[in-house]
């Protein structure tokens, strides 16, 4: 696999899981690599540059690192402008509408990104909210930078960064996807009909939590093009619906008595 900065980890990992061992040989924050839901979720999300300033490294001590394990290393110019790195330090702390601590989240093995999203549509235009982790949040600062908000970070000490995150503009507010979706018949039997015996089947109804997110991001890892994921769930997997979306998968949903059927399928 020919990999460069802009790669993303999850890419990476799929191709050859040893580069999770890689990752926390460079440095100890990737030990939540380890975590499967983790994996899952935030892997995706991150490109080779992006762990690099999470875990305080050079792309390139990455990108060797990798190398050394069968990768083929293709040079790419980081525009320093785009990168999340490109952050402004602050030496007197702006006042704070409120704050919140995700390190209990991720030593949990849960994404903070939800709780961190509801908690920034809570605060008016101008105001800032203070987010307090372990490393930089890369992928989040790159996805509130597109959206205009102002962001700041600062290393308190070893271990613990705060990342001040200030509402520019109202249009600004950017919620986690995980509202409650419609359910579409019309739509449930045509892709229905569509992909008919061309499906991957999963029931996930008697797995405990977090276990059917994670079997279903594994399945949907090896669906063959052409095919499509048919899920038979407990209940309707609302946070599962924000991964679908980063990952470019569309879905239809139909709700019986005892279950909710899903049929997840790549978007044309």
């Amino acid at each position: 696999m020919i990999i460069n900065a802009e790669t993303k980890i999850g890419a990476i990992i799929k191709d050859n899981p040893q580069a999770i061992e890689v990752l926390i040989s460079i440095n100890q924050h990737f030990k939540k690599l380890r975590n499967p839901l983790l994996r899952k979720i935030l892997a995706p999300r991150v490109t080779v540059a992006e762990a690099a300033t999470i875990g305080n490294c050079k792309v390139e001590t990455i990108l060797n690192g990798l190398g050394q394990i069968g990768f083929e290393i293709k040079s790419s110019p980081i525009n320093a402008e785009e990168t999340p790195s490109n952050t402004s330090a602050i030496y007197n702390e702006p006042d704070l509408a409120a704050s919140i601590d995700v390190r209990p989240d991720l030593a949990n093995g849960v994404d903070p990104f939800k709780n961190i999203m509801d908690k920034l549509s809570e605060i008016a235009p101008g105001n800032t909210l203070l987010v307090i982790n372990s490393f930089e949040p890369a992928p989040l600062i790159r996805i509130l930078k597109g959206k205009g908000y102002h962001i700041s970070v600062i290393s308190k000490e070893p271990g613990i960064v705060f990342t001040y995150i200030t509402k520019t503009v109202e249009n600004g507010v950017l919620k986690a996807d995980v509202k409650e979706p419609s359910e579409n018949q019309d739509l449930f039997e045509d892709v229905l009909r569509q992909y008919n015996q061309k499906f991957t089947e999963i029931d996930v109804r008697k797995m405990e939590m977090p276990k059917p997110m994670i079997a279903i991001l594994d399945e949907l890892d090896r669906l063959k093009s052409g095919k499509a994921l048919y899920v038979r769930h407990k209940k309707i997997p609302l946070f599962l619906f924000p991964e679908l979306k980063e990952r470019h998968f569309n879905y239809v949903l139909k709700q019986a008595e005892t279950e909710v059927i899903l049929i997840i399928y790549n978007q044309a």
